[in-house]
């Protein structure tokens, strides 16, 4: 593994929610939030002058102070081991990694190597999209996992029954984490690949479609997502700041969907679409 490059920028309060969208579309290997702002960590590699221009360029437009500071690849666990947080929803799921305790009285104990997968706002996103899943019916179900990351919504879906349970990354590293935490969890039946929505057999519908990403990445995608989620179907978003409802909304009911329901959390939202 490649050395990392960490910025860390100051915003005020009041940028903070365009911010984050801006800072949302980089390709970051982890973003972190704290009182003051927020953290990005990037691997040192060829994609490495493009992405910090890019950077760069947000810190220009919103005038954001900054420290830019080298991390050693061997002392990366460390780093990550040390913010990442388990998550509990009620009693029904735990989401921990290997080096948290076990605690006990959950319906499910997932156990996951994030491998700097996560990023800001996972906590909420993910915790939504858990809590969420819990009120429907996977048992027999086809699922797809949109931009699976860790693969844990995917196991999840699979662990409550669902199949044949599809998920997917763009990036290798989330590719290569959500095959190994689908072994770690003994789901290996899930089918994973790298790549993007186009690489979805065309005509291949499911009953529930998980899309934890981002704005840009839903609003791109809604159309396509219509085509493949089977009547009466459900679509569960998130990955997208309350202030982008309105545009969301906008979008999906142009594509053909009907919301159920909004939840938020932390200034972030989970919507449930149905078709």
């Amino acid at each position: 593994m490649n050395d990392f490059v960490k910025y860390t920028l100051k915003v005020s309060e009041e940028q903070n929610d365009i911010v984050l969208a801006f800072l949302s579309q980089l390709p970051c290997d982890m973003m972190e939030d704290f009182e003051e702002g927020f953290s990005l960590s990037f691997e040192k590699s060829e994609n490495l002058d493009e992405a910090v221009t890019s950077l760069m360029d947000i810190i220009e437009r919103f005038q954001l102070e900054y420290e830019k500071e080298e991390v050693k690849a061997q002392n990366w666990n460390a780093v990550w081991e040390s913010s990442f947080q388990p998550i509990y929803v009620g009693t029904y799921a735990q989401i921990r990694a290997s080096f948290h305790e076990q605690k006990k009285d959950f319906q499910h104990d997932l156990l996951i190597d994030p491998q700097m997968s996560f990023g800001t706002g996972h906590h909420a996103t993910t915790y939504m999209m858990v809590d969420a899943i819990q009120h429907l019916d996977l048992n027999a179900k086809s699922v797809m996992d949109y931009g699976c990351g860790t693969g844990i919504l995917a196991i999840l879906a699979a662990k409550e029954g669902a199949k044949p349970v599809l998920a997917f990354d763009i990036e290798e590293n989330a590719y290569e984490n959500s095959v190994s935490n689908a072994k770690i969890n003994g789901v290996e039946h899930i089918s994973i690949f790298q790549g993007v929505l186009d690489g979805v057999e065309e005509g291949q519908t499911f009953d529930i479609i998980l899309a934890n990403i981002n704005r840009n990445v839903i609003l791109d995608s809604l159309e396509q997502l219509e085509k493949h989620l089977n009547p009466g179907g459900t679509l569960l978003i998130s990955g997208i700041l309350i202030k982008d409802i309105p545009v969301i909304e906008e979008k999906a009911f142009a594509s053909g969907f009907k919301a159920i329901e909004k939840n938020d959390r932390d200034g972030w939202v989970c919507y449930k679409f149905t078709k």
